[in-house]
């Protein structure tokens, strides 16, 4: 597999949002009820997606050979936002290769420190990148309650 990272352009919109949906329903799923995660792929249609990209920087993961996108990961202000890999590719090295490119871009931007809001599924993924847990956040969205690691990396 030939991977490419590199910055998300419209072209990769729909197949971003899929790579998206389905590590949520399968990865997530795990670990949460469907309904919740129905409900976290609701805020992922294209015309949503169309305006978070005005707002965050995506780097996505393509795999040039086959022009399929296999991973993104985002960056807003000083928070990683949106970072996953397609459920069928992960444990490659997709990860790592989009996580050093988003580091490439927290250091030219002269960030300090990044924060994280992440799953528990997500926590020891994090904690293998440098992130430290500072808390436990609770939170609940329709109805069921769950919760996110509050988590930060100094950057050196």
């Amino acid at each position: 597999m030939n991977i490419l990272i590199r910055e998300i352009t419209p072209k990769d919109y729909l197949q971003t949002i899929d790579v998206i949906k389905k590590s949520n329903t399968e990865s997530l799923g795990k670990i949460y009820p469907k309904k919740l995660i129905d409900e976290f792929c609701k805020k992922y249609d294209p015309e949503n997606f169309e305006k978070k990209v005005k707002e965050v920087i995506y780097f996505v993961a393509e795999d040039i050979t086959n022009h399929k996108i296999l991973g993104v990961i985002g960056l807003k202000h000083q928070e990683l936002r949106t970072f996953f890999v397609h459920p069928e590719h992960q444990g490659k090295g997709i990860g790592r290769k989009l996580f050093a490119r988003f580091m490439e871009e927290v250091k030219r931007k002269g960030i300090k420190e990044v924060i994280l809001e992440g799953s528990p599924l997500g926590e020891p993924i994090y904690k293998h990148f440098g992130f430290k847990k500072i808390k436990t956040i609770s939170k609940e969205r329709i109805g069921i309650k769950y919760s996110d690691a509050y988590m930060k990396k100094v950057v050196e």
